[in-house]
C-alpha cells in the first residue's frame, strides 16, 4: 500500500475520530475515566493472584509477597492470610463489577446517542438545503443513508469504543506482565506490533468492501421502496417470478459483500487463534528456563490468556470500524453536496400586506416543462383554482409562489414589494403548504397536528380539525388527540389522512393557503363541504387549489388554466 492509498484511508478515519471525540466532550472523559479505573482495578485484581497461589501452593514458606503487610495488621496464620487476601479478590471484584457496569452503560448511550446525532445531522442538512437540490436527490440515496448507513455508523463507533476499551485492558495487563518478567513481555510485545502492523496494512481492502455495501444498499433501497407498486404490475402480467429473481439479484449483491467481509474476519480469528496458542506455549517454556517462581509463573500464564481476548476485539473492532468507515463517508458527502448550495437563514422579515404578484416570472426544467414568462396578480383573500393537464406547469406555478423555485426570468413581488432574503423568509412562515400526499410521521394525531407550530391550544385544534371536517373522524379514534395514526398514517383512510393535513394548516393561521390536490382522495360531497367552509372563514386567507373537479372549481372565485407553460384566466 503507498502513502496516497494510506492517506486516503486514515484521513475519513481521523476525521471520524474528531467528529466522535467532539461530540462526546465531557461526557467522554467521565467513560474514559470509568474505562481506566475499570483496567486498573482488572490488574489489582490479578496482582492479588500472585499472593493467593503463593498462599495455597506454600501456606506455611517464606516467599508470601504478602505476608509483611498482613503480618504487620494482625493476621499470623496461613487460613487467616488466605481469608484476607480471599476477601480483598472478591471485594475488588465487586467493585469492579460495579464500575463495569457503569461504563458499559455510559459507553452504549454514547454510542447511540452519536448515531442519532449523525441521523439529525442529515436532517439539518436536508432542511437547510434549497429544495431545487433536495428534489434532484434521489430518494433512495437519503433513505439508505437515514437508515441503513446511519445504523452503521453507530456500530463503527461501537466498535471504536471497544477496541479503546480492549486497548486500555491490553496496556494495563500488558504493564503488569512486564513488570513481573520485564524480558520476556518486551519480546512478546514486539511480536504483537509486528502483527498490529500488518493487519493495519490490509484494512484498505477491508474499507473497499463497505464501500461497495454503501452502493449495494443504496441499490437495494431503491428497489425496496417501490417494490409493492412493481410486485402489483408483475402479478398482473403474470410475471411475479421474473420480478422476484430481479429482486433477489440485487438482494445477492449486499450479501455477497457482507460474505466476504465475514470470510475476511473468520480467516483472521483462525490466524489468530493460532497465534494465541503458540504465544502461550513460548510463555510457559520461556518462563520455565528463566527458573520464574512457580506462582508468578502461573500469574504470566494467566496474564497473557487473559490478553488474547482484548487483543483479538481490537482486532476485530479495527477491521469492523473500517468496514463500516464508507458509511460516515458517504454520509458526509451528502452533507457537502448539500452545503455547496446552502445559504444562510436571515431573520424572518414579514412582507408588507397586498397582493401577490409574478411579473415577467419563468422557470424552465432542463428535461422540458416549467412556466414560460408569465404576469398574475392575486390579492389578498382571493380564492383561486388553479387546473391544466399534468406536466403543464402548475406545480412549477405553485413553487415560485412559495420560493420553493426561483425565478429564472421576472419576479416574485408581496405587497408592492420584491422579496429579499429576509422577507423571503418571513413569507414562508406565513404559508401553508397541503401536498396530495400528507406526510404523516408514525405518532398520535396531536403530535401530527402541533409540529412546526409554537403555543397551539386543545380549542383551537378541535376549531380546525372542524373546519376540515375531521373532527368526529378524531373523537371516533380510541384515545381521540392521542391515538396513533401508524406509519404513513396507515390507520387512516386516504381522505381522512388529507383532513389531518388540512387541519394542521390551518392551524398556522396562514396568509397563503396552498391546496395542490389535497381533497382528491376525499368524496364529492364531503370536498364541497370542505371547500365551503374555507370560502366563508372569516378573515379568510389567500388560497390557492389545484384541481381537476370541475365542481370544486366552480367554488373558486378565479380559475386559472395552465397549458404548455402557458396561464390563462
Amino acid at each position: 500500500m503507498n502513502l496516497a492509498s494510506l492517506a486516503a484511508l486514515w484521513r475519513p478515519a481521523i476525521d471520524f475520530l474528531r467528529s466522535f471525540a467532539t461530540f462526546a466532550g465531557s461526557r467522554g472523559w467521565i467513560a474514559a475515566a470509568l474505562v481506566g479505573i475499570s483496567a486498573v482495578l482488572d490488574g489489582a485484581g490479578v496482582v492479588l493472584l500472585i499472593p493467593i497461589v503463593e498462599a495455597v501452593v506454600d501456606p506455611e514458606g517464606g516467599r508470601l509477597h504478602a505476608r509483611p503487610i498482613l503480618e504487620a495488621i494482625g493476621v499470623h496464620s496461613s487460613v487467616g492470610r488466605l481469608a484476607v487476601l480471599i476477601g480483598a479478590f472478591v471485594s475488588v471484584s465487586l467493585l469492579r463489577a460495579f464500575l463495569f457496569y457503569a461504563r458499559d452503560m455510559r459507553l452504549a448511550l454514547l454510542q447511540g446517542d452519536f448515531a442519532e446525532h449523525e441521523r439529525n445531522r442529515i436532517m439539518w442538512a436536508l432542511a437547510g438545503a434549497p429544495w431545487s437540490r433536495i428534489a434532484a436527490l434521489s430518494h433512495a440515496r437519503v433513505t439508505s443513508l437515514i437508515s441503513v448507513e446511519v445504523n452503521r455508523i453507530g456500530s463503527s463507533a461501537q466498535f471504536l469504543i471497544q477496541g479503546g476499551v480492549s486497548m486500555l485492558m491490553l496496556v494495563v495487563q500488558g504493564a503488569l506482565a512486564f513488570a513481573l518478567a520485564p524480558g520476556l513481555a518486551i519480546t512478546i510485545a514486539l511480536v504483537v506490533l509486528v502483527g498490529g502492523g500488518a493487519i493495519m496494512l490490509v484494512q484498505g481492502q477491508i474499507r473497499d468492501i463497505g464501500t461497495g455495501l454503501v452502493d449495494a444498499n443504496h441499490k437495494m433501497m431503491g428497489s425496496a421502496a417501490g417494490f409493492l407498486g412493481g410486485l402489483k404490475a408483475a402479478t398482473a402480467q403474470n410475471a411475479q417470478q421474473g420480478f422476484v429473481d430481479e429482486f433477489a439479484t440485487i438482494q445477492r449483491g449486499v450479501r455477497g459483500r457482507q460474505i466476504d467481509f465475514m470470510q475476511r474476519q473468520a480467516h483472521s480469528r483462525r490466524l489468530f487463534s493460532i497465534g494465541s496458542a503458540l504465544m502461550g506455549a513460548v510463555v510457559v517454556l520461556a518462563g520455565y528456563a528463566a527458573a520464574i517462581p512457580p506462582a508468578i509463573l502461573i500469574t504470566l500464564v494467566l496474564i497473557f490468556a487473559r490478553m488474547s481476548g482484548p487483543a483479538m476485539l481490537i482486532q476485530q473492532s479495527v477491521q469492523n470500524f473500517f468496514f463500516g468507515l464508507p458509511a460516515y463517508e458517504a454520509i458526509r458527502k451528502l452533507e457537502q453536496d448539500l452545503s455547496e448550495h446552502a445559504a444562510e437563514t436571515p431573520v424572518p422579515v414579514p412582507p408588507p400586506p397586498g397582493p401577490i404578484e409574478l411579473r415577467g416570472a419563468s422557470f424552465l426544467h432542463p428535461g422540458g416543462g416549467g412556466l414560460r414568462p408569465a404576469d398574475l396578480t392575486i390579492e389578498p383573500g382571493a380564492f383561486i383554482g388553479v387546473t391544466g393537464p399534468s406536466g403543464a406547469g402548475k406545480t412549477t406555478l405553485i413553487e415560485l409562489l412559495t420560493t420553493l423555485q426561483h425565478p429564472q426570468t421576472g419576479t416574485l413581488i408581496i405587497g408592492g414589494e420584491p422579496l429579499d432574503p429576509a422577507r423571503e423568509a418571513g413569507w414562508r412562515e406565513s404559508l401553508a403548504y397541503v401536498p396530495q400526499e400528507g406526510f404523516l410521521f408514525n405518532d398520535t394525531v396531536r403530535r401530527n397536528l402541533t409540529w412546526g407550530t409554537a403555543d397551539v391550544t386543545e380549542a383551537a385544534i378541535w376549531r380546525a380539525l372542524a373546519l376540515a371536517g375531521a373532527e368526529e373522524i378524531v373523537r371516533r379514534l380510541p384515545q381521540g388527540l392521542d391515538s396513533p395514526v401508524g406509519e404513513r398514517g396507515s390507520a387512516l383512510s386516504g381522505g381522512e389522512r388529507q383532513r389531518l393535513a388540512i387541519a394542521r394548516a390551518l392551524l398556522r393561521d396562514p396568509r397563503l393557503l396552498v391546496l395542490d390536490e389535497a381533497a382528491n382522495a376525499i368524496d364529492a360531497a364531503g370536498e364541497a363541504a370542505l371547500l365551503e367552509r374555507l370560502a366563508n372563514l372569516d378573515p379568510r386567507p389567500t388560497i390557492i387549489m389545484i384541481s381537476h373537479r370541475a365542481e370544486s372549481l366552480v367554488r373558486c372565485d378565479r380559475v386559472i388554466t395552465v397549458e404548455l407553460g402557458q396561464l390563462s384566466a
